[in-house]
């Protein structure tokens, strides 16, 4: 007699290549477009810095004053958000071993940190003294820290719209792709960041 066979129903769940989602794989394809966004920013930056012999850097403004960029205040604002990835991280950590509520304490905590970091960038931009029309260097330097807040904010919502299905109960410690691509782009930006302020603060 012959037999059938029956398929297994479709849950919906997105299929896995060597324990990837493809939602996942998404979030990694787009975070390799950002990579080369914000490196075509950096390479317009150091063309300014190198093509010309500066004698001073940053260079003098139109004033003949020297830029003064606050050093000190953003190292402060680059601890906050380097944390805030650990902070995440020890969320994600959390929830894999069943504790929801860690995870919960982990985003909120990364979203407050997250926030604090946009908000000490906007007051610094209120006491730079300088604006993006001053000179090539200071519109270099609103343009990639102005992009990388732009992603921090981006960064804000996918977290928070994360925290929202996590209240839900919509993920679980083996279903939760949205929450994995979400902290590949915030640890991302931090990495970003880290990399802008050598740069551009420190060197």
């Amino acid at each position: 007699m012959a037999t059938t066979s029956v398929s297994p129903p479709y849950t919906g769940a997105p299929e896995k290549k060597h324990g990837i989602t493809q939602g996942l794989m998404a979030m990694l394809f787009f975070v390799g477009s950002e990579v080369m966004l914000f490196a075509s920013f950096f390479t317009a930056y150091f063309f300014i810095r190198y093509a010309v012999d500066h004698p001073v850097w940053p260079p003098l403004n139109q004033n003949g004053e020297p830029f003064e960029l606050p050093v000190a205040i953003t190292a402060v604002n680059t601890a906050i958000l380097v944390a805030s990835s650990f902070v995440l991280w020890w969320g994600e950590k959390r929830f894999a071993e069943g504790d929801r509520q860690g995870l919960i304490r982990g985003l909120w905590l990364t979203i407050l940190m997250g926030g604090t970091f946009l908000i000490i960038q906007l007051n610094e931009y209120a006491h730079l003294g300088f604006t993006p029309q001053d000179t090539a260097f200071s519109g270099a330097f609103y343009s990639l820290t102005g992009l990388h807040g732009l992603h921090v904010l981006v960064g804000l919502i996918v977290l928070s719209l994360c925290l929202r299905r996590v209240y839900a109960a919509d993920f679980t410690p083996t279903n939760h792709t949205p929450l994995a691509a979400g902290s590949v782009y915030w640890h991302f930006v931090d990495v970003v960041w880290v990399l802008l302020f050598i740069l551009v603060y420190l060197i």
